[in-house]
């Protein structure tokens, strides 16, 4: 959701050509809020110069209206039986009355972004320009430095081949891990360390000022260091794969993996950056739109992956055996998870089914703000079978935290 709104503000603001403007556009949304009073109140100072009126004249007739009221109000309604029931009726607060606050408080906020989102997008669109803050340093301040990480990533990913094709025998014997737990270590560290070597190409290709060969020997060297990082996020990604092929998909899982894929493909575009920049003789300034392009298009092909229903799907498929089945953790997953779990033998199919359906509200009509497609397929799957009105879910086996 937050990477949604970002996108969304970056659309609005119409400023990504560059670096600078990326990030500024990232945030207009939130930018624009400060100066939302200012801009919302200029209507009513209009209307107010327009009409002036006095407020303690507003309050008195207010006061004076609510006073003739009451009391007319309270005479009628001893007077006459059935007019004090009409009264009583509509005096009485509607059931809704307890969800207006929230309502309330959700329509400010949505409304509050609306309203930015607009002044956002009627202020004129003008291209920041980045100060060239690049310097003008010797070779052995950049080259040292990105050969030494060159080497270490080598001996790094030489290790993994070797692991690669040795398997257990040879974890177990260096190591004294089993290939599960040499599995289950590392892939979060392999994952920092390809955000590290990120922000390393961002710093020296933005602040180092190189000329003639040395912007090939510079463009070499990060080139590599990238080969060789893509490298390691294929290994983090076979660790990863051996865990969920033992133990199957959960949200965190499914979140690390989908990250893997997209730090890959980053690298892939800061290579194709690179080259084209060196050729060309360029500033590489479409790099900062490709890669919101590619974070729309990721999280587009991660929603329609629908991970919580793969997740369902292969926690049914590694747990053969219906006990081992963490009961707890699919109580948690959302209406989309419905198709996969619908396949599970009673009474668990509705111990499992009648929780996420009472907290995604699916026993409720659905109404405009709350249909989903997800939604809609659950009802219908509940709906063919419906569920058990007695389960004895309290007696059936489970092993809470195995799907972790």
């Amino acid at each position: 959701m937050l990477a949604g709104f970002c996108l969304v503000s970056l659309a609005i603001s119409g400023a990504g050509r560059g670096w600078y403007g990326l990030l500024r556009g990232l945030v207009s949304l939130v930018l624009a809020l400060p100066p939302l009073p200012w801009f919302a109140g200029g209507p009513l100072r209009a209307l107010a110069r327009r009409r002036p009126s006095k407020p303690g004249q507003l309050v008195a007739g207010i006061a004076l209206t609510l006073g003739l009221l009451g009391i007319f109000g309270a005479l009628f309604a001893s007077a006459d039986a059935v007019f004090s029931s009409y009264l009583r009726i509509l005096l009485t607060p509607p059931g809704w009355l307890d969800t207006v606050p929230a309502k309330g408080f959700m329509f400010l906020i949505f409304g509050a972004l609306a309203a930015a989102g607009l002044l956002v997008g009627l202020r004129p669109v003008a291209e920041p320009v980045a100060p060239d803050v690049r310097l003008r340093v010797g070779r052995s301040v950049w080259a040292l430095p990105l050969v030494a990480l060159n080497l270490l990533f080598a001996a790094f990913v030489l290790v993994q081949i070797t692991v690669l094709f040795g398997g257990g025998r040879r974890v177990a014997v260096t190591a004294g891990l089993t290939y599960a737990a040499y599995a289950r270590e590392g892939f979060f560290q392999l994952l920092i360390v390809s955000v590290f070597v990120l922000a390393v190409v961002a710093v020296a290709a933005g602040l180092v000022s190189v000329r003639g060969r040395e912007r090939w020997a510079l463009a070499v060297l990060l080139g590599v260091l990238c080969l060789l990082t893509m490298v390691i996020l294929a290994s983090a990604m076979h660790r990863l794969g051996l865990y969920t092929d033992a133990y199957g998909y959960t949200r965190l899982r499914a979140s690390v993996a989908a990250t893997i894929i997209w730090l890959a493909a980053v690298f892939v575009l800061v290579i194709v950056a690179g080259a084209v920049r060196l050729t060309r003789r360029g500033h590489g300034g479409r790099l900062p739109r490709a890669l919101v392009a590619l974070t729309g298009a990721g999280l587009v092909a991660f929603a329609v992956w629908n991970p919580d229903l793969q997740v369902a799907a292969t926690q049914l498929e590694v747990r053969k055996t219906i006990s081992r089945l963490d009961i707890d953790y699919l109580n948690e997953l959302g209406p989309e998870a419905i198709p996969a779990l619908d396949r599970l033998p009673e009474p668990m199919r509705t111990c499992v089914l009648q929780d996420i359906a009472r907290a995604a509200g699916l026993s409720e009509p659905a109404t405009w703000q709350s249909w989903n497609l997800a939604r809609q397929r659950a009802r219908e799957a509940i709906a063919a079978r419906p569920l058990l009105p007695q389960a004895g879910c309290a007696s059936l086996p489970y092993r809470s935290g195995d799907a972790e």
